[in-house]
């Protein structure tokens, strides 16, 4: 709905030269003022029937003139009082009449022609007409032969109440006032220093519940008023009666002129929701006519005249060239930013280059205000200013890298977007002040990846699902499902469009999102049968709530409040996430700990401020790595620009994997069942090396023959006899494979020594010997003995060790590789 000038004409001396009321009035919009049923004489607000915003339906209860106000109820406030007396289901009660004992609002008098309000609702008539037919001889005539009586005719109104507020007619002639105003003045003269004519400016209008009044207020406040219910309405947000008319009521009281006097609503008596929407409208007039232009110039800019929400101030930058200069970097800067993480990326630009202002405070003899005398040993203070910082602590060390890469980026652009030229803000600012290469700090430790959660984390936080969204609302719960089954950023996760599930030609789900973060739009995610499940119950009940609107439009998580088209996304769930996150219990992982030259696992709580949101991607990157996916597959999953971004998640798993080796080195068996290595605790890097050079993998073990380690696997002469080399040993790892090789000897020995038809030569070799038999069972006898020996920590800690082994671990036997399934942190899923 775009902003026109009313075409409801305006009272004469509405303007009365005040340039900003034009600019209020020409800011109206035509089509919500009609809506409202505005008019600018009568001044009072129809609240309308139809509306996805603020309409007010009528009460189905027969007879009732009033209108629901809380759209939650089947009807009127007075109506459910009467159902809940009563012993009558809905449908039945909707049906039984309501008696009207009274009127609602002021009705007109029954005589054709009258302009005057009946006195009420049982007589019909004005008090002139009911005064006639009560003293005069046509009290005789019935109803309907009084009203159309030759001596009955109409009269003209008495013209309006006299109270400010009143919109109503005067009941007779000799009284100023409405009847309902009358009544009000018998109660008010009784109060002692009653002053009638302060009583009329600031009394109370009387409404119905459609109704509120805007009379009595000045013209600057009523168009300041009109102008703040359209936007709050453009926002999508409701507006009750009830809440408006005590505060319109309030401002005439006070006699307000202008909404900026109300400087402290919540100090000056207002509810809760009346200050909500005092501080919107306030913020909607600020806004009008604002222009970017404008605002730039302003040491705190309003970032809703760009587009964003929030505010950005300039004020750390201490030294006005700098900070003048510093306006221009960030207007010049916000339109690269494609994302909502604009203003928070400007925050920090800014943070950074006031550290370089307040170095420059402390460094210089003139607090660092002349540009001209910036130098290299300004440059080095700063530096080392920052290394001071983190060597205490007040910063990471990523931090400190962040604020020098930013600094040397701002400075390089001060120079090309001209601001060092001569007669510009930075005029002779020194080409060593500058930061180069050589003053970047080491780059920390790659913290992208190693963030992830515990499986014992993982699969408890999914275990109570129904826990946030009994707390919080279904499309938080289906947020967060998708963030753990996806790895996508939360904002890619939230601004899901309606019809983001699409399939393959082969049938497979695809999520369709968009990389707000690098600005890629329409990526392909494949995802499992029980994710699209969630999907399409989601957009069910997505379509059962907004069945008329346009699906292109709908968002899969629409906001649950003040949307009412549907359009508006779900916003960030890390309050509803942080709330449920504190009420579970305990979430106990094991932790290893070194006592006495042993190694004992401890159930330990596990810290909860490490669980947010952003921790389920690097959770879902960090399975698929220690699943043995491919690095450029999981780049391409993960949708990183830099294949460096994604090799950090390797890293920690071959860190895991390195301590799952270590562990299980402790039960290294050889081909009789003896222990190698029986007090080994860990192997040394070198051994890691020589063990990745110096074996490969067999079915059930590893080999170290050297001609058959140097053929990948393919030279070995005893053709997979492993038990019977000496080159061969096993760990605890391959215990299951070992069983399972033994369940095969014996069905196969079963089934050749049966009736089964082949050359004696033929039988004789595949038969399995007797001596394989007893190898295998004595080799599997041991490692179940040396495991029955272990301690219940110990051996919890061997089976996670063998599980991480397992899951990495991959055989070449002259057919292609095949992986481990993925894990899944719900096993319990079906795609229901």
């Amino acid at each position: 709905m775009t902003a026109a000038r009313a075409a409801v004409p305006l009272p004469s001396g509405v303007l009365a030269g005040d340039e900003r009321l034009g600019e209020l009035l020409r800011a109206q919009d035509e089509e919500f003022l009609t809506l409202l049923g505005w008019d600018w004489e009568r001044r009072v607000i129809t609240w309308p029937r139809q509306h996805p915003v603020i309409g007010l339906p009528d009460c189905p209860v027969s007879g009732c003139p009033l209108a629901i106000t809380v759209l939650t109820r089947p009807m009127c406030g007075g109506c459910m009082e009467r159902w809940r007396g009563s012993s009558l289901p809905l449908q039945e009660f909707l049906l039984v009449p309501k008696a009207i004992s009274r009127g609602v609002g002021q009705g007109p008098c029954a005589v054709g022609g009258c302009q005057r309000p009946r006195e009420s609702v049982a007589s019909g008539l004005c008090e002139a007409h009911r005064s006639q037919r009560d003293t005069t001889d046509l009290s005789a005539l019935t109803w309907e032969k009084f009203l159309v009586h030759p001596r009955v005719n109409g009269y003209a109104s008495l013209g309006p109440c006299k109270v400010a507020a009143c919109y109503l007619d005067r009941v007779a002639r000799k009284d100023p006032y409405c009847k309902a105003h009358l009544h009000r003045l018998y109660r008010a003269r009784t109060a002692r220093g009653f002053d009638e004519a302060l009583w009329r400016r600031t009394d109370k209008a009387i409404c119905t519940n459609r109704e509120v009044s805007l009379r009595g207020l000045p013209d600057r406040l009523v168009a300041e008023l009109l102008y703040g219910l359209w936007a709050r309405t453009q926002e999508g947000m409701k507006a009750r009666p009830e809440c408006l008319r005590p505060l319109y009521d309030r401002l005439r009281a006070h006699q307000v002129q202008e909404l900026q006097e109300v400087s402290d609503p919540a100090g000056a008596g207002h509810s809760r929701e009346q200050v909500t929407m005092i501080r919107a409208w306030q913020r909607a007039l600020r806004l009008l006519n604002m222009t970017p232009e404008a605002e730039r110039v302003k040491d705190v800019w309003d970032m809703a005249v760009f587009g964003y929400t929030g505010h950005i101030s300039l004020a750390p930058v201490l030294q006005e060239p700098l900070r003048e200069a510093m306006k221009i970097w960030v207007y010049d800067d916000l339109p690269r930013r494609r994302n909502k993480n604009a203003v928070q990326h400007a925050r920090t630009i800014i943070a950074a280059v006031g550290m370089l202002s307040e170095s420059l405070r402390l460094q210089r003899e003139d607090r660092g205000a002349e540009p001209a005398a910036w130098g290299r040993g300004d440059i080095v203070a700063f530096t080392n200013r920052m290394g001071y910082f983190t060597s205490t602590g007040q910063i990471s060390p990523a931090r400190r890298l962040a604020f020098t890469r930013f600094v040397c980026r701002v400075l390089l652009r001060f120079r090309t977007l001209g601001l060092t030229a001569k007669g510009q803000l930075l005029e002779g600012m020194p080409t060593e002040f500058a930061v180069g290469p050589e003053d970047m700090p080491d780059e920390p430790e790659d913290t992208e990846a190693g963030r992830d959660l515990p499986d014992e984390v993982m699969r408890a936080l999914c275990a109570h699902l129904d826990g946030l969204e009994a707390m919080s609302s279904t499309e938080v719960r289906v947020a967060t499902e998708l963030l753990i089954d996806t790895g996508r950023r939360p904002d890619e996760i939230h601004t899901l469009p309606f019809n983001c599930l699409e399939q393959d030609p082969d049938g497979s789900d695809v999520l369709i999102y968009d990389n707000h973060k690098g600005y890629r739009l329409g990526r392909r995610l494949p995802i499992g049968a029980e994710t699209a499940a969630v999907i399409r119950r989601q957009q069910q009940r997505v379509r059962e709530r907004f069945p008329t609107a346009d699906p292109t439009r709908l968002r899969l998580l629409p906001r649950p409040k003040s949307n009412p088209e549907g359009n508006k996304p779900l916003s960030d769930i890390s309050g509803y996430h942080r709330t449920w996150v504190r009420s579970l219990p305990d979430l106990l992982v094991p932790v290893v700990v070194i006592e006495e030259d042993r190694r004992i696992t401890q159930m330990v709580p596990f810290d909860k401020t490490r669980i947010f949101p952003y921790a389920y991607r690097h959770c879902y990157a960090q399975r698929h790595a220690d699943a043995g996916v491919g690095v450029d597959v999981l780049k391409e999953l993960m949708d990183h620009r830099l294949i460096h971004t994604t090799m950090g998640y390797y890293r920690v798993g071959n860190e895991r994997r390195r301590e799952a080796v270590d562990r299980v080195t402790a039960l290294q068996f050889d081909r009789h069942g003896n222990r190698v290595w029986r007090t080994a605790k860990s192997l040394l890097d070198s051994e890691h090396v020589r063990r990745a050079i110096g074996e490969v993998a067999t079915p059930y073990g590893v080999c170290r023959e050297p001609t058959n380690v140097a053929a990948g696997g393919h030279a070995c002469p005893l053709r997979f006899r492993c038990l019977g080399c000496e080159h061969y040993s096993t760990d605890v790892s391959y215990l299951p494979d070992l069983q399972a090789h033994l369940a095969d000897l014996l069905r196969s020995r079963e089934r050749l020594m049966s009736a089964f038809e082949a050359d004696d030569w033929a039988r004789t070799q595949a038969m399995p010997s007797e001596e394989e038999i007893r190898r295998v069972r004595r080799l599997i006898n041991r490692v179940r003995t040396d495991l029955d020996d272990l301690t219940p920590e110990d051996r919890a800690q061997i089976e996670q060790a063998v599980a991480v082994v397992r899951r990495s671990r991959t055989v070449l036997l002259g057919m292609p590789r095949v992986h481990q399934p993925l894990p899944d942190v719900r096993p319990t899923r079906t795609p229901s």
